[in-house]
């Protein structure tokens, strides 16, 4: 019986360490990574600008080939949108949405996973040489979800490689469609 309690005293104690931990953690995370294209922002800008174009170089569209996909809204710009409902732990299911466009500069979008929680991803497009670096990056808030900071620790290492994965499919297809367009 003495090992019981010892034993409940133990788990309280560590139970107690971690959510005051958790109160300690960031009540917000955010990932950003970028490439060089060797295109003009103008030539880029059309990929980020528009849910299906996302989608066709999105890293999350090869996962689950079943995963059913619904787009809304203009094909370009703000009110793009793009729901999708997956079986797949890694793809699930959310909606995303363009909330913001600037040609050929800037495009946020408002993304939306239900009770797994929401951020915004954003793509920067500035002139590097005779290039274009894209930046990608997401940023969300935990609030008072304690389990969600001790999440947004692990965020980079979840969320990263699917951003490079994405970013290098990108710079392929921008620079095959501009190299197709230059010997046209």
């Amino acid at each position: 019986m003495k090992a019981i309690r010892i034993l409940t005293l133990i788990l309280g104690v560590l139970a107690v360490s971690l959510l005051l931990i958790a109160l300690a953690l960031p009540d917000h995370a955010r990932i950003e990574r970028s490439i060089v294209i060797d295109a003009s922002p103008a030539t880029v800008f059309p990929h980020v600008n528009g849910m299906r174009a996302f989608h066709a170089w999105s890293p999350w569209s090869k996962i689950d080939p079943e995963t059913q996909y619904r787009f809304t809204g203009p094909e370009q710009g703000v009110g793009s949108r793009m729901d999708w409902r997956s079986e797949h732990a890694q793809v699930g299911g959310g909606t995303q949405e363009i909330v913001s466009s600037r040609t050929g500069q800037y495009v946020e979008t408002r993304l939306d996973f239900g009770a797994q929680g929401n951020g915004i991803a954003s793509f920067t497009l500035n002139p590097d040489g005779r290039g274009t670096r894209v930046v990608w990056d997401f940023r969300t808030e935990f609030g008072w979800d304690l389990f969600g900071r001790w999440f947004g620790l692990l965020l980079d290492r979840f969320l990263g490689p699917s951003y490079e994965q994405g970013l290098n499919t990108l710079k392929q297809a921008v620079e095959q469609t501009s190299e197709s367009s230059r010997t046209s």
